[in-house]
């Protein structure tokens, strides 16, 4: 039995699990067998062993029996006995990805192998390299300009008063090595002003795009498209933390493929011009529990894409956390077979 496993009786019902595998027994006749087994269970058992059990002990009859192991059966319940190694650093992350209907045993190394490159390192990007490097993420590529500022700290929590005026990407780098010494973490101190910048990077399984520069998004989903590289945007809007779509070229749609972002109104330069004015002026209030909101939530989705676990929410879709009332906003991202950008790959069918 899965040690994720929990029981408990709430409005005259038995939950076996809670959270996603959460299973109603509304049968009061299955409640003293199944407990009774899932207390056997405690020790790793065969199904046979279990079945044994049953009959034997618990003297149930065979209909009920097969009842009571279709429970167990279901819903990631059962997991093989070696999963969970209490001394091994990833047991919790195993626990979750048995969870998520994985078998842990392989999605530890998927992760060791991948290379993820963040292109900002703020108060998104830098929560996000934290979680990608503690689960076990092989490499990171970390690249940003900007230098550490007091008003930084207020959100950017691996940053501290020590580190103003040092490079962001190069003071990340030493932080994540402080946490994780099998990470590989290269830093690199530069703007991304155009394409050309982006093909001297070193190339990723992945791209997690948090800075915030104008037309960054545009130019690289261009570049991720043309050299085939998955992609994901993660931000916030205000108070609402965002992140999406999840670009796997060949597969989703692109960033190009829908309307995702407001702009100015074509063929009205007038217009154009004052919203251009009134934006310039603007400054983004940024707030440390939206950043990690978002940042949280573009991690699992990272790694559930190269752990091959679970299905990353951000595919084909954006999606965005209202934190004043906890509100989802969605908009959606498949794509569109006359997209400028897109329109030419041929369609690949991966499990993602």
């Amino acid at each position: 039995m899965a040690p994720y496993v929990r029981v408990g009786v709430q409005g005259g019902t038995l939950f076996l699990g809670f959270g996603s595998i959460r299973r109603p027994v509304h049968d009061r006749a299955l409640w003293e067998p199944l407990l009774r087994l899932a207390d056997h269970f405690r020790t790793p058992r065969t199904r046979a062993e279990a079945r044994s059990f049953l009959d034997g002990p618990c003297g149930v009859d065979a209909g009920r029996a097969e009842a009571v192991m279709r429970l167990l059966d279901d819903d990631n319940h059962l997991i093989p006995a070696h999963t969970y190694d209490p001394a091994d650093r990833y047991s919790r992350h195993a626990l979750f990805y048995e969870l998520s209907g994985a078998d842990a045993v392989k999605v530890q190394p998927r992760l060791a192998r991948a290379r993820v490159v963040l292109l900002g390192c703020g108060g998104i990007g830098s929560l996000v390299a934290a979680a990608l490097a503690t689960a076990g993420v092989g490499e990171l590529v970390l690249v940003d300009a900007d230098h550490v500022e007091l008003s930084n700290l207020t959100r950017q929590f691996l940053f501290t008063e020590a580190d103003i005026g040092l490079p962001k990407a190069e003071v990340l780098a030493r932080e994540l090595r402080r946490r994780n010494r099998n990470c590989r973490v290269l830093p690199v101190v530069r703007d991304i002003g155009d394409g050309a910048d982006l093909e001297h990077l070193p190339a990723g399984d992945l791209v997690v795009v948090s800075a915030d520069s104008p037309g960054l998004t545009g130019m690289v989903n261009a570049h991720c498209v043309r050299s085939g590289t998955p992609w994901l945007n993660a931000c916030y809007v205000n108070d609402i933390a965002v992140w999406g779509p999840l670009v796997v070229p060949g597969v989703t749609g692109c960033w190009d493929c829908r309307p995702l972002t407001a702009r100015a109104p074509e063929g009205e330069p007038e217009l154009a011009g004052l919203m251009a004015r009134v934006n310039g002026r603007y400054q983004a209030p940024s707030n440390g529990p939206v950043n990690m909101l978002a940042s949280s939530l573009a991690a699992l989705d990272a790694l559930r894409y190269l752990g091959g676990f679970g299905t990353p929410a951000a595919l084909n879709r954006r999606v965005g956390v209202w934190s004043h009332d906890l509100s989802l906003d969605e908009q959606k991202a498949e794509r569109d077979p006359t997209c400028p950008t897109c329109a030419e790959l041929v369609p690949v069918c991966e499990g993602v």
